[in-house]
């Protein structure tokens, strides 16, 4: 939803950091107007374009546009970051959403990373809002059946089929997407539901508050006290119009024509290579099965039998000694311990023990472990 959009939930630990609106590059559509509430405060942040970054038009209408964007400033007060998104959902849900944000962050954001999650934010944080849908492919592709009214501009410009993200382009796109879909949470933009770039202005902007600005992108909440308290559905529904390059969302075309990409894995520099996989009984299509190695600072971990959250903790401060955000996650039960990401659903439910070190003053450490096998205790949460 670029030319001028709209953006917008939760669930499991403070895990990985796995669960909109703004800009696609090029083009940029405006949201329909929706219900008007209220934002707490500001934010500020800026961020370095990725070397291909699309340009802002050069045309006197926009140029009057990022005048007029600039000399608005950022509502007062403290920005109130959202709660993490944990999706509890079965393997092949929590597959297509990941496909669906994975495509909101790379067709809106672009390839820079905290573009992408600023993107992933508004998306969650409408899935969690009473005024969208309450799934992730919901929320994205909401209106996109219309030819005007798509609250991304991506999903109803034909963007989908004229451009097709390179293989480590959409790997990286789904990381970011399985990372927030386990918890991360970019503060920067806090509890936005709305954003557009600066080289647009669109009307819906003057009833809201802009809270933070994103390299480009300009994010947004209503005004008045906002209630984020809505439950994911539990499913996801089945995207045709991402079928050509996500195998998750392969069910929805079933029998048509639609052309098929088939990309290898790309792993990411200075990643150990995964192990090879057991070759599959018929190839796969599209980019949807593309698994990677965890980033740096993420370590999937099987636990040591006989194990306390203390001693979890020990190693999780020792795994992640000199790196400031950390996220350490551990099993008890090695066969489903995964090695890459996106972890499948089996994985995520059965996650013991998390310790996750933010870089905010405000929470620098997040500590979580699996009550039924272990004790509460007051240094941590039950996930």
């Amino acid at each position: 939803m670029r030319r001028a959009m709209v953006k917008g939930r939760t669930w499991l630990g403070a895990c990985l950091a796995l669960v909109a609106v703004a800009t696609v590059p090029a083009q940029h559509p405006v949201a329909s107007p929706l219900p008007r509430f209220t934002a707490p405060p500001v934010v500020r942040g800026a961020f370095d374009a990725p070397d291909d970054a699309p340009l802002p038009p050069a045309d006197a209408q926009s140029q009057l546009a990022r005048t007029f964007n600039a000399a608005v400033p950022l509502a007062g007060g403290v920005i109130i970051a959202a709660q993490p998104f944990y999706l509890r959902a079965a393997p092949e849900d929590l597959a297509r959403a990941t496909d669906c944000l994975a495509a909101a962050d790379y067709y809106e954001a672009g390839l820079g990373i905290a573009d992408q999650r600023a993107v992933a934010q508004v998306v969650l944080n409408r899935v969690r809002h009473r005024a969208f849908p309450a799934s992730v492919c919901g929320v994205v592709f909401q209106g996109s059946e219309r030819r005007t009214g798509c609250q991304f501009t991506f999903t109803c410009d034909g963007s989908l089929l004229r451009r097709t993200p390179s293989a480590e382009a959409w790997q990286q796109s789904r990381r970011v997407a399985t990372e927030m879909l386990l918890g991360q949470v970019d503060p920067t933009v806090g509890l936005a539901t709305h954003y557009h770039t600066d080289w647009v202005s669109p009307a819906w902007d003057r009833t809201m508050d802009k809270i933070a600005v994103v390299r480009t992108h300009l994010f947004y909440r209503w005004r008045g006290t906002q209630v984020f308290e809505m439950r994911h559905t539990g499913s996801e529904p089945d995207i045709a119009m991402l079928a050509r390059i996500s195998d998750a969302h392969r069910a929805a075309t079933v029998g048509s024509e639609a052309p098929q990409l088939q990309f290898l894995p790309v792993i990411p520099t200075g990643q150990p290579p995964l192990a090879a996989p057991t070759p599959p009984a018929a190839p796969r299509s599209g980019l949807g099965s593309v698994l990677a190695a965890p980033p740096p600072n993420v370590f999937l971990v099987t636990l040591p039998a006989g194990g306390t959250p203390a001693s979890f903790r020990a190693m999780a401060e020792q795994r992640c000694a000199g790196v400031s955000q950390c996220r350490f996650i551990g099993w008890t039960d090695a066969a489903r311990t995964p090695r890459a990401l996106p972890m499948p659903g089996s994985s995520v439910d059965a996650i013991t023990f998390i310790f996750e070190r933010r870089s905010t003053a405000t929470a620098p450490e997040n500590l979580r472990w699996d009550c039924t096998r272990f004790a509460p205790e007051g240094t941590g949460h039950c996930i």
